[in-house]
Parts: structure tokens; C-alpha cells; sequence
């Protein structure tokens, strides 16, 4: 149960918890992969459901011009369609690298610092995503409670529309946590 790590001897203790660690760190890159996994679904489905929506539009114009009959509720469901892929794909877009970003500044500064201000920068982000998640799920709630704003013609508590916008932002505040956590490492191994 003894190793050399470092040039000494570690105690049992210290092997039992570098294990432990290295366990950690095991489950810690299989939740990163099922979790990557799991966006890659979420935006797949994000795209069957603009495809659908696509299609929506199309027979709402086709009904409205040439048949003189639109559909009432289309405009209403293609909305709530495009709240739902921005929710679905947000955290896939950023870890794609996808989000606008401001290039020509950071590309001013060598990979070290680039790494650093990365870095940070996702760490304030996923602080103010969680804030958003946070009053999102707080007003949906609150609005689930009060027996709910309906939307247009559809009649639908607008609880069912800030919902999955919380959840797409949580998703995102977990995304950022990652990619904080990737680039401060980075910026840390090229210290050494």
C-alpha cells in the first residue's frame, strides 16, 4: 500500500487518497461525456423541432394566401418553438466554441493570458447565468402558484414558456463551470 509519488513515500493514508482522487477525476470525465452526449441529443432534437416549425410556417402561408383560411395558432406554437432550440442549444453552442465572441482583443494577448481572461470571464458568466436560472425557476413558481399568465390564442399558462428556459440556462451555467474549468487549468499548467 506504499507508493514513491514525488521522490517520497506516501503513507496509506495519502494512497488511499490519491485514489480517491483519481477516481474523482475518472467519474468527473465520464459525467463530461455523458453530459456531452446529452447536449448532442438536446440539439439534435432542437433541430427535428425547427424542422417542424419550418414546416408550420410554410402551411401557415400556403393556407393564409392561397386558401384564404390560416392556421390561428401557428404563430403562437412557431414562438414558443423558438424559445425551446435557444434553450435546447445554448450550452451545445458554447461548447462548440459557437457564441460571438470578441476576437481581435483577445487575440491581442499570447495563449497564457488568452487562457486566464477565458477563464474568468466564463466563471463571471456562469455567476450571472445562475442568477438568471435562479429568478427564472423563482417566477415560474410563482406564476405555477398563481394559477398563471395564459399566452395568446393557445391559452397556455406562460409558466410552460419559462420553464425550459430555466433549464437551458442551467444547462449553460454547467457548460461555463466546464469551460471555466478547462481554461483556468490551462492558464495554471503554463505557469509551471
Amino acid at each position: 500500500m506504499v507508493r514513491v509519488l514525488h521522490g517520497g513515500l506516501d503513507t496509506p493514508v495519502q494512497s488511499v487518497m490519491n485514489i480517491g482522487k483519481e477516481t474523482g477525476l475518472k467519474l468527473l470525465r465520464k459525467a463530461g461525456t455523458i453530459f456531452d452526449r446529452f447536449l448532442g441529443v438536446l440539439m439534435f432534437v432542437a433541430c427535428t423541432i425547427f424542422i417542424f416549425a419550418m414546416l408550420l410556417v410554410c402551411t401557415e402561408v400556403i393556407t393564409r394566401y392561397a386558401l384564404n383560411k390560416p392556421i390561428g395558432w401557428a404563430e403562437e406554437v412557431c414562438a414558443f418553438i423558438l424559445v425551446g432550440i435557444v434553450s435546447l442549444g445554448m450550452a451545445w453552442l458554447l461548447k462548440e466554441e459557437g457564441h460571438v465572441k470578441v476576437d481581435f482583443v483577445l487575440n491581442r494577448f499570447n495563449p497564457k493570458s488568452q487562457a486566464l481572461i477565458v477563464g474568468i470571464t466564463s466563471a463571471l458568466s456562469a455567476l450571472a447565468v445562475l442568477i438568471i436560472t435562479s429568478y427564472g425557476l423563482l417566477e415560474t413558481v410563482s406564476i405555477m402558484e398563481m394559477g398563471g399568465t395564459e399566452t395568446g390564442v393557445l391559452h397556455m399558462p406562460k409558466a410552460y414558456l419559462l420553464f425550459p428556459l430555466s433549464i437551458g440556462c442551467f444547462l449553460l451555467f454547467i457548460q461555463l463551470v466546464r469551460r471555466s474549468y478547462k481554461h483556468l487549468r490551462v492558464w495554471r499548467a503554463s505557469q509551471g
